[in-house]
């Protein structure tokens, strides 16, 4: 407890010297991304603002500051956890964006041939919060009841569309919307699941499915 009052009045006081969470494009044009990893957020915050943005939770602007927090446009984007899982996978595998994902992806993914073992083997309630990538996307976006803290919350399947909307609401002018950290396409990703496979995924991310509306049975397809 004294740790976390420690941490909310560093957070405060770096944001009255304009150091904070706040500083930059946020303060400037009202608004906080909350970047879930694995959503098409580099390319969002790249194109809107010239800089990556880091994943962190709404939790970490409230506290920084808790007026700006209310006042401020805050969006996000979503994507089906199905396919992001499989982005995430892939991404790491390939090396991921730093040393710290490379590490990490040697250290927990090498043992795995392919993403069906690795479904079957390391995805379980508990190994997902281990690494930011598989974290569910709730958790950036919603308090511990799961009630929802964001304006607007965009999807990767609509990507253009929603984009387009929170460009409208800034208030700042066209952008175009650059494709990075997209992992090469090797077809849907319906394809790498299974039955099983895809059964554990429903089960582990069941709140964001849910919360999301990615409807299972329409998303299983022939699977």
């Amino acid at each position: 407890m004294e740790g976390f009052f420690l941490n909310s009045v560093r957070a405060r006081v770096a944001d009255l010297r304009g150091r904070g969470v706040y500083s930059g494009y946020p303060n400037q044009y009202r608004c906080i991304f909350l970047h879930i990893p694995k959503a098409a957020g580099t390319s969002v915050s790249t194109s809107l603002f010239g800089s990556g943005s880091r994943h962190l939770r709404y939790t970490e602007y409230q506290r920084a500051n808790a007026k700006k927090f209310e006042n401020y446009f805050k969006f996000s984007f979503v994507r089906n956890p199905w396919d992001r899982l499989y982005s995430a996978y892939s991404f790491l595998k390939g090396g991921g964006m730093n040393e710290m994902d490379a590490r990490w992806a040697h250290e927990n993914l090498s043992g795995y041939p392919d993403f069906p073992s690795f479904v079957r083997s390391w995805v379980t309630t508990d190994n997902i919060w281990s690494w930011v990538h598989f974290k569910p996307q709730h958790y950036f976006i919603c308090d511990d009841e799961i009630q929802q803290k964001m304006d607007f919350v965009g999807r990767f399947e609509t990507l253009e569309q929603d984009f387009g909307y929170v460009v409208q609401r800034i208030g700042i002018s066209s952008r175009t919307l650059p494709h990075m950290n997209r992992i090469a396409n090797s077809g849907h990703y319906r394809q790498f699941y299974d039955e099983e496979t895809w059964g554990i995924v429903a089960s582990v991310y069941a709140v964001d499915i849910e919360l999301f509306g990615y409807n299972e049975v329409e998303n299983m397809g022939g699977v």
